[in-house]
C-alpha cells in the first residue's frame, strides 16, 4: 500500500476514533531481571504524583499529515506517534500497518517502535515475541514518563505470561514508584498479589530465603508465605501478620491490609465442626443440587486434615427454606452452604446469620452480616470480559445479547465496567427467542444500508459500478452473550456479514462444558472466560439444560464451597487467595461477595482451549 493510500485509509477511520485515557493493562505481573540477587529496592515512603498525560495529543490523521511534510527522523517520529495513537485506541491493525512503513530509525526511535510492536504482540496473545522485543530495548533511560511506565507494564505482562512470576513481581515493584496516583498503584499491588498466589509454597520459601533483607520483594514473598502457612489457624495467622508488620512497617502491602489489624480479630473464624448443605436434592433441580454436593464431598474426603468435620445435608425441595436454615443451626451447624436457587437465596439472605453462611447465588435483597454471596455469577464474568477487552486495547463495543431480564442484567454489568474503563458501547442487538437472526444481523451490521447506498450511486451515475459490499466500521470488538445453541447461529452470521476479523468476547455461557467439536466448530474464534476447573476437567456429553451451565461448573462450585469453609479468613485479610484444590483464585468484593478470577479460553477447530491466562 502506498503512503498516500495508507494516509487516506486512516483518515476515513479516524472520524470514529475515541480519545483513550488508559493504556495500561490490569491483567498480569512480571519483571526485569529474574535473578533475585540483583540490587533490589528497599522500602521507601509513598509520594503522591500528578497524572501523566499521554504523548499522543493529536489525532492519527494529524500525525500522518504532518509526516507528509517532513523528512528523515522527524517523519519517522510522526509515523510512530500516529501508530501509537491508533494502538492506544484499539486500532492495532492500522497501527501495525503504519509501523511497517517506518525505516532507517535512530536507536531511540527503534526502541520506541519495539515498544509499540510488543504492545501489539500482547494484544495478539504472543507474549514470547513481546518479551523478545522488550528485552532488546537499550535506550529506555531516554523514554518519556509515559513510555517508561508502559515499558515496565508490558514487561510485567510478558514475564508473567511466559511463566516468570518473580521477574513479573520485580517489574510491579518498579512500577510502584512510577505510577502517578493511588488508584493505579493499588491496582498494580493487586496484580502483584495475584502473581504471588500462583507460586507454589515450596518455591516461595526458597525465594524468600534468597531475597535481600528488608527489600520490597522480601516483604511480598514473606507475606505470601504467612498467608499460606497459617491459613487454617486464625490465631497463628494474626500473630504472624503482626510480626510481619513490625518487620516491614513501611511496606506497600500494608496499604491493602486491614487497619488496624486487630479490627479483624473478632471476625476471624476457626474451621467448622459441622457443615450444613442446603441444596435441592430431589425434584426438577436435583441434578444441579447433587453436582454441588458431590463437589463439596469430594473435596471433604480428599482433605485428610478435616476428619473431625461433620457434613449434614438438607433437601430444600422438601420444606420451607427459612425453617430448614433454622433447623440446621439448631442441630449444631457452625457453617452453612446454600441454598442454590435465587429465590431461596433471597429468603435466607434476609435472615440473621448466627454462623458463617455461604449463599450460592445472587440476591436482590441486601445480605446480612456473617453471610457471603458466592455462585456462578454471569455479571462478574461480564465485568471481567470488559476489563480483558479494554486491556487488549479495544474501546468501541457492539453488544449482542438476549432481550430478556438475564440479558439486560449481564449487559448492564458489562456496560458499567466498560464505560468505567473508558470504553464506549456503540450499539446493542437485543435478540428475541424467535427472531429472524439473518435479517436482524444484516441490519445491525448495516449491510442493508451499504447496499442501498450502492443502488443510489448506480441511479445517480446512470451506469453500473463495481459492487463493494461492506459493514459498519465504528466498532473494534463484540461482546456476545448467548448459550451455545444461539451462539452457533450468531457466529456464522458475523463471518458471513464481514465481521469475521473482529474479536468476539463472551462469558462462560457460550460453552457447554463438554467437548463437542462437530457442533462447536461454528464457535471458532470466540474468546471466553470460565472457571479454571472446566479447562482441566471437560465433561463428556451430558443432557443438561443450558441455563444450568454444566456439571463441571456446579461440581467446582461445590469444591470452592468446601474451600471457603477454611479460607474466609484469608479473603478478609488479603486481596485474593489461591484455592487449595487448584480450581482458581478467589477474592472478596464488598459487600460480602466472594468472586473468582476466571481463566481465558478460545475456540479452535471446535474445541475450547485454555489460553493459560487469568484476569
Amino acid at each position: 500500500m502506498s503512503e498516500n493510500m495508507l494516509i487516506k485509509s486512516i483518515k476515513i477511520r479516524v472520524f470514529f476514533l475515541l480519545t483513550s485515557t488508559f493504556f495500561l493493562c490490569q491483567c498480569t505481573p512480571a519483571v526485569n531481571s529474574p535473578e533475585i540477587s540483583n540490587p533490589t529496592p528497599t522500602i521507601q515512603p509513598q509520594v503522591e504524583k500528578k497524572k501523566i498525560a499521554s504523548p499522543y495529543s493529536k489525532t492519527a490523521a494529524s500525525y500522518l499529515t504532518q509526516a507528509k511534510m517532513q523528512e528523515g527522523s522527524q517523519k519517522q517520529e510522526s509515523l510512530l506517534f500516529a501508530a501509537g495513537r491508533l494502538i492506544s485506541e484499539g486500532q492495532w491493525r492500522q497501527g501495525a500497518a503504519i509501523l511497517a512503513q517506518t525505516a532507517d530509525l535512530t536507536p531511540v526511535l527503534r526502541d520506541e517502535k519495539n515498544l509499540l510492536l510488543a504492545q501489539i504482540d500482547l494484544i495478539r496473545d504472543r507474549p514470547k515475541l513481546a518479551l523478545d522485543k522488550l528485552t532488546s530495548i537499550t535506550q529506555q533511560k531516554v523514554f518519556s514518563p509515559y513510555q517508561t511506565i508502559q515499558f515496565h507494564e508490558l514487561l510485567a505482562q510478558a514475564y508473567r505470561s511466559n511463566e516468570k512470576p518473580l521477574a513479573s513481581i520485580n517489574e510491579r515493584i518498579k512500577l510502584e514508584a512510577l505510577l502517578p496516583d493511588e488508584e493505579s498503584q493499588s491496582n498494580n499491588r493487586r496484580i502483584l498479589w495475584l502473581t504471588l498466589t500462583r507460586i507454589p509454597q515450596a518455591e516461595l520459601t526458597t525465594l524468600a530465603a534468597e531475597a535481600p533483607e528488608q527489600s520490597v520483594v522480601k516483604g511480598w514473598l514473606q507475606l505470601a508465605l504467612v498467608s499460606r502457612k497459617y491459613r487454617d489457624n486464625p490465631q497463628s495467622l494474626l500473630a504472624a501478620m503482626q510480626q510481619w508488620q513490625s518487620r516491614f512497617s513501611n511496606h506497600p502491602a500494608n496499604l491493602f491490609l486491614p487497619k488496624p489489624l486487630d479490627s479483624i480479630a473478632s471476625k476471624m473464624r476457626t474451621p467448622p465442626k459441622q457443615v450444613a448443605l442446603l441444596l435441592p436434592l430431589s425434584g426438577a433441580l436435583q441434578g444441579p443440587g447433587a453436582a454441588v454436593r458431590d463437589g463439596f464431598m469430594s473435596a471433604y474426603k480428599t482433605n485428610s486434615g478435616e476428619k473431625s468435620m461433620r457434613v449434614v445435608t438438607y433437601d430444600t425441595n422438601k420444606g420451607d427454606v427459612a425453617s430448614l436454615y433454622q433447623k440446621a443451626i439448631n442441630e449444631g451447624a457452625d457453617y452453612v452452604v446454600g441454598p442454590l436457587t435465587k429465590s431461596q437465596v433471597g429468603i435466607v439472605a434476609a435472615l440473621e446469620h448466627p454462623v458463617p453462611t455461604l449463599l450460592l447465588n445472587d440476591a436482590d435483597t441486601q445480605v446480612q452480616e456473617n453471610s457471603y454471596l458466592f455462585g456462578l455469577s454471569p455479571t462478574d464474568e461480564a465485568a471481567q470480559v470488559a476489563i480483558r477487552a479494554k486491556n487488549k486495547g479495544y474501546s468501541r463495543a457492539l453488544i449482542i445479547a438476549p432481550g430478556n431480564d438475564w440479558g439486560k442484567e449481564v449487559v448492564k454489568a458489562f456496560t458499567h465496567q466498560w464505560q468505567k474503563s473508558g470504553g464506549r458501547v456503540v450499539d446493542t442487538f437485543a435478540y428475541g427467542l424467535n427472531d429472524d437472526l439473518n435479517k436482524k444481523m444484516k441490519d445491525f451490521l448495516q449491510i442493508s444500508n451499504s447496499q442501498q447506498r450502492e443502488k443510489k450511486i448506480k441511479e445517480l451515475l446512470g451506469q453500473k459500478i463495481q459492487s463493494v459490499i461492506s459493514r459498519r466500521q465504528d466498532f473494534d470488538m463484540i461482546f456476545l452473550l448467548a448459550y451455545p445453541t444461539k451462539a452457533r447461529q450468531i457466529m456464522p452470521l458475523l463471518n458471513y456479514y464481514y465481521a469475521g476479523d473482529i474479536p468476539v468476547y463472551a462469558t462462560s455461557s457460550v460453552y457447554s462444558g463438554s467437548a463437542n467439536p462437530l457442533k462447536d466448530k461454528d464457535l471458532d474464534g470466540i474468546i471466553f472466560c470460565d472457571i479454571p476447573w472446566v479447562f482441566g476437567h471437560q465433561a463428556g456429553t451430558r443432557n443438561w439444560p443450558e441455563q444450568f451451565n454444566s456439571y463441571n461448573r456446579l461440581y467446582a462450585l461445590g469444591i470452592d464451597s468446601y474451600t471457603l469453609a477454611t479460607q474466609l479468613n484469608q479473603l478478609m485479610l488479603f486481596p485474593a487467595d489461591q484455592s487449595q484444590q487448584g480450581e482458581g483464585v478467589l477474592y472478596l468484593n464488598p459487600p460480602q461477595h466472594v468472586a473468582r478470577v476466571m481463566e481465558w479460553g478460545k475456540f479452535r477447530q471446535g474445541l475450547a482451549h485454555s489460553l493459560g491466562e487469568t484476569v
